[in-house]
C-alpha cells in the first residue's frame, strides 16, 4: 500500500485535543464581549436577540428542560424547532445537559423510527406540538417539551443542571452512502472546528454569517451559526426560497461572508442577479457539502467580486478537513490544502496516487472505521472517509469519488471518475456524473449524465464518440443523458446509486 500525506498547518488546535467535558467553556465563549445582537432572523418579527440575553435563555433552557429529560429512561433530547433562533438556543441549551440531537423537523413516521433506532431519544424539543416529528413522538410514548413565546421572552427562567460528561451534539448522516448514522460530535471537538474556521476565516466580531444552510447540518450548525457566534459575530437567517425576505435580510443586516452548498450559492446568485440587488461588506462566500464545479466558482467569483473558498468537510469531521485559502492561490477542480486534519490517502497499487483518503485530528468524531496500526503522534486514531482522491505535486487535494461508488459490470470494475474525466474533455460539457443502472444479466451497466455549458448544445453521439476513442470496450456507457444540471437529493448532494431512478432511466 502507498500511502500519501499532508499535515495541517494549525498546530494551536492541539490544545482542544484533551477530551474531558468543558460544556461550561462554550458558554463561557459565547458570554464574552461581541456584537450586540447575536441573532437575527428577518422571517420572526422583532426576531432579534441580544448576546447577552441569548447567554441567559441557553442557561435558563437547560434548567426547564433537565427535569423533563432524565426523568424518563436514558436518551438523548432531539431539538427540531421551528423558529431558528429558538433551535440555536434550545440546543446549546441541552447541550449544557447531555447529547443532543438535529433530526428534521418533518417526515414521515418511517424515517423518525429509523433515526430513533440509531439514537434513541428520551424527549422532543419543539415549538410546534402539530409538526411531524413531535407528532411522531406522541405516537411512541416519547415525551414532548414545547417551548413558546416571543423573543426575549421565549424561555423562562430555570436552574441549570450544568454540563455533564456525556454531552455531545449528534448529527444523522444523509444515508446517500450508506445507512443512516447518528455521529456524536463532543464539545472539544465542535470547539476545534469552530475555533480553527474562525481563524482561517479571520472571523471578528464585525463579520455577520447569513445563514441559509438547514440547521440540521455540519455546515448549517456548525459553521454557519457556531463558528460566527464564537468569534464574536452575528448571524442573520434567511430562507433561499423566499426571494424578497432575503434580499431585506442582506440590505439589513449586511452579512459579510455566506457559507453554503453549491446549490444553495446558485441560488443566492440567481436572487441576488435577478434584480437590482447589491451586497455592500461582503468578503467571502465558502461552499461545502458537495462538489463545487468550475464554472459556478466562476460565476460566483464574477458576479460577486469576491473570493469563493471550496472547502472538504464531513458530519465526522466538522469545520474542514481541508480548504482552499482566503488569500493565495484557489487551484480550481480541489479543496485545497489539509487544514484542521491531518491527510492520507492510501493506494493499494504503487503506481498510482489516487487512493482513499484518512483524516485524523482534533475535530475528527470517533468512527466505527478507525486504523489503531496506523497510529502514531498527532489526535488520535487515523479515520476512514469513504471518499476516494489524490494530492497533486503541490499538495491541493482532489476528492474524485466514494469507495462505493464502483460499478461492477458484468465483473468488470469500472470507476467513474475515469468515466467521468473522459466526458469532460468534450468542450462543451460542464458536469459530468457516471452511475450504475440495474441489469439482470451483467448486474450493473454504465449510466453517464452530462451538462452543457450555458449557452451551448452537446450531442450524446459527440459524447459516445469520444468515450469509444478514449475508454476499454467495456466501459462504455450503455446510456447517455444531457441534462440542463445534475439532479441533487433533498440535502443537496449527488447519489450514483439512486441516479437512475432520478433520471427515469429504466433498469434492464
Amino acid at each position: 500500500m502507498r500511502a500519501f500525506s499532508q499535515k495541517n498547518g494549525l498546530a494551536a488546535l492541539t490544545t482542544w485535543q484533551d477530551p474531558e467535558p468543558v460544556a461550561a467553556e462554550l458558554l463561557e465563549l459565547l458570554d464574552r464581549e461581541g456584537a450586540a445582537i447575536a441573532i437575527q432572523d428577518g422571517d420572526v418579527p422583532g426576531g432579534q436577540i441580544s448576546r447577552r440575553n441569548m447567554v441567559a435563555e441557553i442557561a435558563a433552557f437547560a434548567g426547564t428542560v433537565s427535569p423533563a429529560w432524565h426523568s424518563g429512561p436514558p436518551g438523548s433530547a432531539w431539538v427540531a424547532a421551528r423558529d431558528r433562533c429558538l433551535q440555536v438556543m434550545a440546543v446549546l441549551g441541552c447541550l449544557a445537559c447531555g447529547p443532543t440531537a438535529l433530526p428534521e423537523r418533518t417526515g414521515p413516521p418511517q424515517m423518525f423510527d429509523t433515526l430513533a433506532g440509531v439514537c434513541p431519544p428520551a424527549l422532543v424539543v419543539s415549538d410546534d406540538g402539530d409538526c411531524d416529528v413531535a407528532r411522531w413522538a406522541a405516537a411512541r410514548g416519547v415525551p414532548v417539551h414545547l417551548i413558546r413565546g416571543a423573543p426575549g421572552e421565549r424561555i423562562p427562567a430555570a436552574r441549570s443542571r450544568g454540563p455533564v460528561a456525556d454531552s455531545a451534539l449528534q448529527l444523522f448522516t444523509s444515508g446517500t452512502t450508506g445507512p443512516v448514522k447518528c455521529v456524536s460530535l463532543r464539545v472539544p471537538q465542535l470547539l476545534a472546528a469552530t475555533a480553527g474556521v474562525a481563524g482561517r476565516l479571520v472571523l471578528t466580531e464585525s463579520d455577520t454569517s447569513l445563514s441559509i444552510a438547514p440547521l440540521t447540518h455540519t455546515l448549517g450548525f456548525v459553521t454557519s451559526v457556531l463558528a460566527g457566534l464564537l468569534a464574536g459575530g452575528r448571524v442573520a437567517f434567511a430562507d433561499p426560497q423566499r426571494a424578497n425576505a432575503l434580499l431585506r435580510t442582506v440590505s439589513a443586516a449586511r452579512p459579510t461572508w455566506c457559507a453554503a452548498s453549491p446549490s444553495g450559492l446558485r441560488l443566492l446568485h440567481t436572487i441576488m442577479s435577478s434584480g437590482e440587488a447589491t451586497w455592500p461588506g461582503l468578503r467571502f462566500l465558502r461552499s461545502s457539502s458537495a462538489p463545487l464545479s468550475d464554472d459556478l466558482a466562476a460565476v460566483l467569483e464574477g458576479f460577486f467580486q469576491v473570493p469563493v473558498i471550496n472547502a472538504y468537510v464531513m458530519t465526522e469531521a466538522p469545520g474542514e478537513i481541508a480548504s482552499q485559502d482566503l488569500a493565495g492561490e484557489r487551484r480550481r477542480g480541489t479543496v485545497g490544502r489539509p487544514t484542521l486534519c491531518e491527510v492520507e490517502v492510501r493506494s493499494p497499487d504503487a503506481g498510482t496516487a489516487a487512493g482513499e483518503i484518512w483524516i485524523r485530528g482534533p475535530n475528527v468524531a470517533v468512527a466505527d472505521h478507525t486504523d489503531p496500526d496506523h497510529d502514531g503522534p498527532g489526535h488520535g486514531l487515523w479515520t476512514r472517509t469513504g471518499d476516494i482522491g489524490a494530492f497533486d505535486d503541490a499538495g491541493f487535494l482532489r476528492v474524485t469519488g466514494r469507495t462505493h461508488d464502483v460499478i461492477n459490470q458484468g465483473g468488470v470494475k469500472v470507476w467513474p471518475p475515469e468515466v467521468e474525466a473522459a466526458a469532460l474533455q468534450h468542450p462543451d460539457v460542464t458536469a459530468a456524473v457516471a452511475f450504475p443502472i440495474p441489469h439482470e444479466g451483467l448486474g450493473e451497466t454504465v449510466g453517464l449524465v452530462v451538462v452543457p455549458r450555458e449557452g451551448r448544445a452537446v450531442d450524446r453521439t459527440a459524447v459516445r464518440r469520444l468515450l469509444m476513442a478514449d475508454l476499454p470496450r467495456d466501459k462504455w456507457p450503455s446510456t447517455i443523458v444531457v441534462r440542463g444540471e445534475v439532479p441533487l437529493t433533498a440535502r443537496g448532494k449527488v447519489s450514483r446509486r439512486r441516479m437512475w431512478q432520478m433520471l427515469g432511466v429504466e433498469a434492464r
